[in-house]
């Protein structure tokens, strides 16, 4: 039934793009299809449908999406809420700083799972991981 309510949403027929067809060609297809319109218009489309149609969000439109917006899925800052959320034992945050800021802890993570110093500045020299607040303030 999903399938159907996807093609039924996309205009076509299971003829036109079979469930079971060759993946790289259904591949290409999709992504010429899902080209034709913003994101935000294919988000109206499939809305509400069995389809299981889910846009891909940043960080900041996830805290933003109504869905989680009424699940209150987010705590204040960004950090997303520990989950399930149990009405006899809640669960809390580990962590008092709600803030999400990239790069806020690569050099802790890296140094925690046994890199060296001059491994992470070689890897900061390289632009492969950024350290926040260590960018220039142009």
């Amino acid at each position: 039934q999903f399938y159907s309510v996807f093609l039924d949403k996309l205009g076509l027929t299971d003829e036109e793009l079979p469930q079971f067809g060759e993946p790289d060609e259904m591949k290409a297809k999709l992504a010429g299809i899902f080209a034709t319109k913003t994101q935000d218009e294919w988000s109206k489309i499939f809305d509400g449908s069995d389809a299981c149609v889910t846009p891909v969000l940043d960080t900041e439109q996830a805290a933003q999406h109504y869905h989680n917006v009424d699940r209150k899925s987010f705590l204040p800052g960004g950090m997303p809420r520990p989950a399930p959320i149990l009405s006899r034992t809640p669960a809390i945050p580990a962590s008092t700083d709600l803030n999400i800021e990239p790069g806020a802890n690569t050099l802790e993570v890296l140094q925690e799972n046994g890199y060296t110093q001059d491994q992470i500045n070689n890897l900061l020299d390289q632009n492969i991981i950024e350290q926040h607040g260590n960018k220039a303030k142009l």
